[in-house]
């Protein structure tokens, strides 16, 4: 019992004021966000679209400005950082539906549609994608760009002041010596993510000839989400060079985005030296040979073909983009099994990519050897986790295995209640796993049929894999918001 009160003394719930003003100058920034597709719309002459953005950037601001002007502290704690975050992603889905049923969806499907946008998942209930307005294609990628980078880095870049306080919105995965403050750091994520955007759109114009399809296929290969124009995605393209060049923007967004200034100062090949560039081009390969012998026994594929599948899958697959070459059914439950475990352990840490991240595993082998060598060794010898030549905090390696965790039971529980459906049990993990890994790639469940409660499962699942649970977690937590010293 004394340890209980001693920790409920030490526990700060938040400060409403702090909430206030922060989500407010959110608001306002997701507002200036928004003129992009609402210009879009206007240059489309699509204008029931214009009129449903200019209904939303009242709302944006509206909202947001009295907020904003709130008097509140500098000095934000880290559930207030938490809760702010939680709050953003799950506000901007909401109010981003208004211009999404534009395009003939309830609600559910446009919500559905805009968080699998914002968590850069790239499940999608819409169909005849062809024949959709073109200011709703371009919303949909252009949503993903922005979530892939995070509306909090790009509010720090952009508008907020530096201070110690930041580091608490962006929780900073890179070394003191590379990043020195929150400030430096979202400017030149932002930096590196403009520039491969750039590059991206730039590959697949010159491949494909068709501008619009070259951005909105850039904006959603480089913040890993995997929306496409076309309902069987990259097999839509009619050159498999153009395929190439998107999955390309994948790997760059699937890398970790500060690691891109070391080509400025050290020879390219350095770069091959970080742990997680090198995992996952080893899981890539792993992965693609497995697919590869897949795609030959069981669906019977040519050489040439299966092997272009194989690597254009797994590559999809281990970047969480969700990008597909080839119909998921084709490639039959040992397939289906191979690519679950690649969008469980996702990309890299510090990129765009979801899953539980390279990174984590990393520190899971380096925690499992490392007490295989604790029992191997003489009683008082002393051995330190270690990775990439530097020693693992035990905070960091509970952390990590908290959030593996956290994963393997958000994905289980979400499949038993798609099982009690009467879901295929494959297809249903195959569906679950996607979502929470932020992936995309879809047995076939995920449609416009399906039950608007299995719906919202999938919806939640992209949210916990999206903010990795602690956020909305945090959100929930009853003593975030209470002060049980004042009720004693």
């Amino acid at each position: 019992m004394l340890h209980t009160d001693n920790i409920t003394i030490l526990q700060k719930p938040v400060r409403l004021s702090i909430i206030g003003k922060y989500l407010g100058q959110l608001l306002i920034v997701l507002a200036y966000l928004t003129l992009i597709p609402l210009a879009a719309s206007l240059y489309f002459m699509e204008y029931s679209f214009t009129i449903r953005y200019a209904i939303t950037e009242i709302i944006l601001l509206i909202a947001g400005l009295p907020l904003s002007r709130i008097n509140a502290s500098a000095n934000i704690q880290n559930n207030e950082g938490l809760v702010i975050t939680g709050l953003i992603f799950i506000l901007t889905p909401l109010i981003m539906t208004i211009p999404m049923m534009g395009s003939g969806l309830d609600f559910i499907d446009a919500l559905f549609e805009t968080v699998s946008a914002f968590t850069t998942t790239g499940l999608s209930v819409a169909t005849e994608l062809q024949l959709q307005p073109l200011t709703f294609l371009f919303a949909r990628s252009y949503m993903q760009w922005i979530g892939g980078l995070g509306i909090v880095v790009l509010t720090i870049a952009l508008l907020l002041r530096p201070g110690i306080y930041l580091r608490k919105l962006v929780e900073l995965n890179e070394n003191e010596d590379i990043v020195s403050s929150t400030l430096p750091y979202a400017r030149r994520i932002f930096m590196v993510y403009v520039l491969l955007t750039v590059i991206c759109i730039v590959m697949i114009w010159i491949t494909c000839g068709n501008f619009f399809n070259a951005v909105t296929h850039a904006f959603s290969a480089v913040s890993t989400g995997g929306f496409s124009n076309f309902d069987n995605s990259l097999a839509g393209f009619d050159s498999p060079f153009i395929s190439i060049s998107v999955i390309l923007g994948c790997i760059f967004g699937a890398l970790p985005l500060l690691l891109y200034f070391r080509i400025r100062r050290y020879p390219f090949w350095t770069f091959f030296q970080d742990a997680q560039v090198r995992a996952i081009t080893y899981f890539i390969l792993f992965t693609s040979i497995l697919l590869f012998i897949v795609l030959m026994h069981d669906s019977h594929i040519q050489t040439t073909e299966a092997l272009y599948h194989a690597l254009m899958m797994a590559i999809s697959a281990q970047t969480t983009a969700g990008f597909s070459t080839i119909d998921i059914s084709l490639i039959g439950a040992h397939g289906m099994l191979i690519l679950m475990i690649a969008m469980f352990v996702g990309g890299s840490l510090g990129s765009t990519a979801g899953g539980i991240k390279l990174y984590r595993i990393l520190i899971f082998w380096r925690a499992l050897h490392h007490m295989l060598q604790k029992a191997t060794a003489t009683p008082h010898a002393v051995i330190a986790p270690r990775l990439a030549g530097k020693n693992l905090e035990i905070d960091e390696i509970s952390k990590a295995l908290l959030v593996i965790l956290l994963f393997f039971f958000t994905i289980i529980f979400s499949w038993l209640v798609f099982l009690f459906a009467g879901h295929e049990p494959i297809a249903a993990l195959f569906e679950v796993v996607s979502a929470t890994g932020t992936v995309g790639l879809s047995s076939g469940i995920t449609s416009v049929d399906l039950p608007y409660y299995l719906k919202l499962i999938l919806c939640l699942c992209m949210l916990l894999g999206r903010l990795e649970f602690i956020a909305l977690l945090v959100l929930a937590y009853p003593l975030t918001w209470v002060n049980r010293r004042s009720r004693a």
